[in-house]
């Protein structure tokens, strides 16, 4: 609505009674008009409405390089863009985000795909929507004059991890079962609450080895820490859309166009170095360059461009799962991937357009 000027304002305000009077006047009855201005209003609260049940409410893990391509998908409005809108939150817990999702507060979580696994196994109405990543950047670090060369040497150490239901507790859990430890037993998790924490921990001695993510492991590397230990080759789904089965079958079209806006995040990634560093740097709060340049570098070939799901990648977690959990070990990997969304997006030559 444009503003009258001050000018108008002043005559409005200091004009005799009758002139104010016939400002307003109307050829039409006083009901008539208070009958008008009731229907403009139920428009724009029915406009309104239809806003807020088309857009997408989602929620990001972990503030990590990898995540990128969602923060490109606000920022530059692809969601707006693909004919739809979101309200994208950090939730750091897992099982809080899984909760939310599974309540109908979120629509869309992007993570990993572990905390979903675990949720699908309890009976949960979940699904993993789209692969972003099938691999991951993670490694382990420690001190560099600590006397570890190996991950056989933090036997009776302690290593701290993002969350204990997390990316970065499943890989601690791949480099222990590597070198035949077992986590808990030999080598304790602690869950630092995330990635800057972990570095903090570690450098105060509270933990002996930190599992640590790009743009982090530079951050590391810069205050003498070294890796023993790296995930890259994993096939492991460290950064997925999962959503509820329910979703995608009610609401198939707003989960459509979130799931496209998403895919041109990661295109814009993968083509355009500068924006994607511009946006990692603003989430990270990294401004370093060198760091933003090599964080980029990691990330850039790890993204899938059609986020399809794979049965390949929930074999390895279900095995991990299958010592603590009987439902991991009969369980089929299929059963908890739905390639709705990603098959729709290859089919309707969308990618083509970016």
């Amino acid at each position: 609505m444009r503003l009258r000027s001050q000018s108008s304002i002043d005559r409005w305000t200091t004009a005799p009674y009758d002139l104010r009077q016939n400002y307003f006047e109307v050829k039409m009855p006083l009901k008539k008009l208070l009958k008008v201005f009731s229907v403009v209003a139920c428009v724009l609260v029915v406009v309104s409405a239809a806003h807020a049940q088309n857009k997408i409410r989602a929620s990001y893990s972990s503030v990590s390089g990898i995540f990128t391509p969602v923060w490109i998908a606000t920022d530059e409005k692809l969601y707006q863009k693909h004919g739809t809108d979101a309200d994208l939150v950090y939730i750091g817990g897992s099982a809080v985000a899984v909760s939310a999702l599974i309540a109908g507060e979120i629509d869309f979580i992007y993570g990993g795909a572990d905390p979903i696994i675990a949720g699908i196994l309890a009976g949960a109405d979940l699904t993993l929507a789209g692969f972003i990543s099938n691999t991951t950047p993670i490694s382990l670090w420690v001190g560099a004059n600590s006397g570890i060369n190996k991950v056989e040497d933090l036997k009776g150490k302690t290593v701290a991890v993002t969350r204990l239901a997390s990316s970065t507790a499943y890989m601690a859990k791949v480099a222990f079962a590597q070198a035949k430890l077992e986590p808990i037993k030999d080598i304790p998790l602690i869950g630092s609450g995330g990635y800057p924490e972990s570095l903090a921990a570690m450098q105060a001695g509270k933990v002996q080895g930190a599992m640590l993510s790009p743009p982090f492991t530079y951050r590391g590397e810069a205050m003498g820490f070294k890796r023993i230990w790296n995930g890259a080759g994993v096939e492991y789904p460290s950064f997925v859309l999962a959503t509820r089965k329910t979703f995608i079958r009610d609401s198939a079209d707003r989960a459509q166009r979130a799931f496209n806006a998403v895919a041109e995040g990661v295109h814009i990634f993968r083509t355009d170095r500068e924006r994607a560093m511009r946006v990692m740097g603003k989430y990270t709060k990294i401004k370093d360059r060198t760091i933003l340049e090599n964080t980029y570098a990691d990330n850039k070939d790890v993204y899938s461009p059609t986020l399809r799901p794979t049965a390949s990648g929930i074999r390895p977690i279900l095995e991990v799962l299958a010592a603590t959990n009987a439902k991991a070990a009969n369980a089929k990997p299929e059963q908890f991937i739905d390639g709705t969304l990603s098959r729709r997006l290859e089919e309707s030559g969308v990618t083509k357009k970016f």
